[in-house]
């Protein structure tokens, strides 16, 4: 169901609200939104600036104050208004007392902005609910690091309000440094503020602006967890009719926000747990770990989604500390603290502490002397991150090149006017015959290989069909399907662009056939590396798909299960797997046409998902049941199965099943080259795993030839640069820094780092992983006393 204009309104409202005072509206004027609702988001603003200035201000002149909102001295049932304190996204402060006799007590008084005020009525309900979400969220929890609610109603103009616990206390980095507390001081008080965290968590409730100026402590040393106006409700929360959930667009602090949240996705306790990283690493660096002033919100989010953070000791040389304070938070912040915040920051919920209390746990253990759970990523985990190749395109049906050719020719025949029937079967006779001519080995000399009867076809085509386009638009686009198989990218787009050209010419824009044409060119894009394009192709696709009634058959199920792949390179999980269910979902007889072991690959594609997220268990139970899938379809086996097989291998290895990964992942290599030869790129998954399987249990030499013949393939095999070669390189300068051959090692990062300069978009993480590595390499040159120009000024390693 559409959003009304009046939540969006309130929702845009928020969400400028959470910029600079100054940026406000050029952050508006960034954003994608109606007309209508632009010109009234702007016309509150204006609104909001007008109502005082006390609305940008921790002090709050009572004069300053709208005639609608209550006086100092007048009462709200049992408690005094004593003068107004701060305002926030959705309210004013004010101090209060309880003034019926029953007890002296301090409190917080909350009420809503006076700029809502101006708004219609649909909008005005909206923040009352969201108020009185804010009441329900509060009562339901009692713990000593949480304040209070005592009551709450409205006043005599309909304004609500809440009463709240008074904290009377400083923000938390004020009272770290006010205290002069050092780094194990901060880590116990944060342990406290994760308590706090828990018990909302434990309630199901997410806070969504975690930040220090809501965690006040107290002159005890008692943190108190303030402010929960847009937290999120999760048991509250229903399913629309659609059984999508949408993503909301509250307000938040984009400093410490996490990605999901600064995406706009689907938020859980995970987002909290993010934001209390960030918290953490503001809290012992002395800065946050991005700054983000002055950028447009595209590049802050790119900033927030893909820009791993430095080492909390090196971002000590911008803290405004002393020397001497800088010495010695240096030297307390152990490589465990980098590793506890790291994690707790990571670019994917799954890879996160799993709940507030876990890194609370963790921090103690910390504090106690006891190993800590945070380990740095592995080579083998960004291995993974970046060679995950499923067969991108769940393809049609694999039947004889011969009989594919001529139903693709024949369906462009059949669309033409009868009158020109006796000349197309003319032509199209004539074309089959040179094809099937070369397809006999007496003829050719011998049995042709695919790649060699598919070119032959291309030689024909371009003869046969010189001045037929719609003839020529469907075998083009079979043929350049077939070469992108067998990893011939360049000629693959060759044809594909030459099949657009002539189906949009022959059947015009919106033809099936130029949707089918449109999809291959987004796997093209995709296998040069070039993800976003292809990303913004496929959405494209989608819509079209949809607006067109065609959200049925074989190519909306192929649409599905690719942006679905898209969004997991991207690590946007959870949106994979909407698309993922949509397409599980799809009745057997409305995807006929597919290869057997179709829905293998989504099945497998969901298996991916569980195991980003840390469902290992699930995630096991998801492969096999692919695996079980993929053979019932196809018993001699797939390439699809072999790369099941690489991630299985992945997964097993995260188990603490090392030896049963490596022994998959061999046996899976071997199949795989007996039917697709030895110089096939799909190869490359299975061998990086290989590689780092090999490594881990000491087999240097075996680590080292096959990550070399990696990187020969990848260079030989795939359009460069591409991002599997550069990830071929960087497992290649692992084995050699293992080995001791520091300076070849060395050699490799420098190109890779060169190559990704190189590359349309980046990879989400391959700039962190080549950092990392360099890191590591240089560690061990100091090691051995062995000098490598390439370090100098290099920052000691992570892990």
């Amino acid at each position: 169901m559409k959003t009304s204009v009046e939540v969006q309104v309130l929702q845009w409202f928020e969400r400028a609200l959470a910029q600079r005072p100054e940026a406000r509206k050029l952050w508006l004027a960034d954003q994608d939104m109606d007309q209508e609702v632009r010109e009234r988001v702007l016309r509150l603003l204006d609104a909001d600036q007008a109502s005082g200035d006390f609305l940008e201000e921790t002090a709050v002149a009572e004069e300053a104050l709208p005639p609608e909102f209550p006086k100092v001295g007048e009462r709200l049932g049992a408690y005094e208004l004593l003068k107004p304190l701060e305002s926030g996204g959705m309210g004013v402060v004010y101090l209060g007392r309880r003034a019926d006799d029953v007890y002296d007590q301090q409190v917080a008084i909350k009420l809503v902005r006076p700029v809502h005020l101006l708004a219609a009525a649909e909008f005005r309900r909206q923040l009352i609910s969201r108020f009185e979400d804010e009441r329900s969220i509060l009562a339901r929890m009692s713990h000593p690091n949480v304040a209070r609610i005592l009551d709450g109603g409205s006043t005599g103009a309909g304004i609500p309000y809440l009463v709240m616990e008074y904290v009377d206390g400083v923000p938390l980095t004020d009272y770290c440094k006010q205290n002069k507390l050092d780094v194990r001081a901060r880590l116990a008080l944060f342990g406290k503020v994760c308590d706090g965290v828990q018990e909302a968590h434990r309630h199901l409730i997410v806070h969504r602006d975690l930040k220090p100026d809501n965690i006040l402590v107290g002159d005890n040393g008692e943190p108190r967890l303030l402010d929960f106006g847009i937290a999120k409700i999760l048991e509250q929360e229903p399913l629309p009719a659609n059984g999508k959930r949408q993503t909301s667009l509250s307000a938040m602090t984009p400093a410490y926000a996490s990605p999901e949240q600064v995406r706009q996705q689907t938020l859980t306790t995970s987002s909290d747990v993010y934001s209390l990283g960030v918290m953490l690493y503001q809290l012992l660096a002395g800065v946050r770990p991005y700054e983000l002033g002055g950028l447009r919100p595209s590049e802050a989010e790119a900033v927030v989604c893909d820009t791993l953070p430095d080492p909390m000791r090196k971002k000590l040389e911008k803290a405004a500390i002393t020397d001497a304070e800088r010495k010695a938070r240096r030297a307390q912040i152990t490589p465990d603290i980098e590793r506890i915040v790291a994690k707790a920051m990571h670019k994917e919920p799954g890879r996160r502490y799993g709940s507030a209390q876990e890194l609370a746990d963790d921090i103690r253990r910390y504090l106690d002397g006891r190993p800590v759970l945070a380990h740095p990523d592995s080579t083998g985990y960004r291995v993974r991150k970046f060679v995950r190749r499923h067969r991108w395109g769940v393809a049609v049906a694999a039947v004889g090149l011969v009989a594919v050719l001529t139903s693709a020719v024949v369906a462009g025949w059949q669309a033409r006017e009868a009158r020109r029937a006796a000349e197309d079967m003319e032509q199209i006779n004539s074309f089959l015959k040179d094809v099937l001519a070369y397809s006999d080995p007496f003829v050719a000399g011998g049995t042709p290989t695919l790649a060699q009867a598919v070119d032959a076809a291309v030689m024909h085509l371009d003869r046969q069909f010189a001045d037929r386009p719609d003839l020529a638009a469907g075998a083009r686009q079979v043929l350049g399907t077939s070469q992108l198989k067998r990893g011939n990218v360049t000629a693959a787009r060759e044809q594909l662009e030459k099949a657009l050209r002539d189906a949009t010419a022959a059947y015009g824009p919106r033809s099936e056939l130029v949707f089918n044409v449109r999809e291959s060119l987004a796997q093209v894009a995709n296998h040069e590396g070039r993800v976003e394009e292809a990303s913004a192709a496929l959405a494209s696709l989608h819509a079209d798909l949809k607006a067109e009634g065609m959200d049925e058959g074989w190519l909306y199920f192929t649409v599905l299960n690719n942006r679905a792949d898209l969004l997991i390179q991207q690590e946007r999980y959870r949106e994979a797997s909407e698309l993922l269910a949509e397409a599980d979902a799809m009745p057997l007889e409305t995807i006929k046409g597919l290869a057997p072991d179709s829905r293998a690959v989504v099945r497998a594609n969901q298996a991916y998902v569980a195991h980003s997220l840390g469902h290992l268990e699930e995630a096991r139970a998801l492969y096999e049941e692919a695996e079980s899938m993929h053979l019932d379809a196809v018993p001699e086996g797939s390439a699809d199965l072999w790369i099941l097989h690489s991630n299985l291998a992945f997964l097993l290895t995260d188990m603490g099943l090392p030896e049963e990964a490596l022994a998959l992942r061999k046996r899976s290599l071997a199949e795989q080259r007996k039917v697709m030869g030895e110089d096939n790129p799909h190869a490359l998954s299975l061998m990086f795993g290989i590689v780092i399987a090999a490594l881990e249990q000491g087999q240097v030499d075996y680590a080292r030839k096959t990550a070399r013949e990696a990187m020969e393939l990848s260079e030989r095999g795939l359009p460069q640069p591409h991002r599997e070669t550069i990830m071929a390189r960087l497992v290649l300068a692992r084995v050699l820094r293992d080995a001791g051959e520091l300076a070849d090692s060395a050699d490799l990062l420098s190109t890779a780092e060169s190559e990704l300069d190189k590359l349309d978009s980046e990879p989400a993480g391959l700039h962190a992983a080549i950092t990392s590595q360099r890191r590591n390499l240089c560690a061990r040159a100091s090691e051995v006393a062995v000098k490598i120009a390439a370090c100098a000024g290099v920052s000691a390693p992570e892990n």
